[in-house]
């Protein structure tokens, strides 16, 4: 009996099972609980895992403490490393490497107006992930404390993504038009 079809059917299993969004979001979730635990042990802050906002906020503080010699505010895991956070720099640049590989990188061509309104855009989601805690990772380690606000910004957010979404649809219908 030969076991090259019990392998090719588990690859093929595999290779289903990894594009699926339910076992990625698993997979992260168990990756950022890990972290939640090594960070902590490190002296990281409660849910403090994988925070995109609250790792971009010590990557700029810590740069900004670096080279104009301030002291604003770190996590303690970054105020003891010789340099803050990089999480942030790891995703971007995966992020970049994944969209090359698969050829789905575009750089969105248009006018001063536009760059504007997308660094606005950016900026403000991060200064409101920072007053409302972080986050959907650091939110979703929050749940897992018990915390009811970060349940509350889980809700509110999944609203938010959906009404983008449908707005999004609906400019571009008017633009096909």
């Amino acid at each position: 009996m030969s076991t090259v079809p019990d392998t090719i059917s588990i690859n093929n299993l595999f290779s289903r099972l990894s594009r699926h969004p339910a076992f990625l979001g698993a997979l992260i979730g168990i990756l950022a609980a890990f972290s939640q635990a090594l960070l902590i042990s490190a002296g990281g802050p409660e849910a403090y895992g994988f925070c995109v906002a609250c790792h971009t906020r010590d990557l700029v503080n810590g740069m900004t403490n670096i080279i104009a010699d301030t002291s604003l505010a770190l996590a303690p895991i970054s105020k003891n490393a010789i340099l803050p956070v990089m999480s942030v720099v790891g995703v971007l640049i995966g992020a970049f490497l994944s969209a090359k590989v698969h050829r789905e990188h575009k750089i969105k061509r248009t006018d001063n107006r536009g760059y504007l309104v997308y660094f606005l855009g950016g900026f403000v989601v991060l200064q409101l992930a920072m007053i409302f805690g972080g986050c959907p990772y650091r939110a979703a380690l929050r749940t897992g404390y018990g915390d009811i606000t970060a349940l509350v910004f889980i809700i509110t957010m999944a609203i938010g993504v959906i009404v983008g979404t449908l707005l999004m649809l609906r400019m571009a219908e008017k633009e096909e038009h």
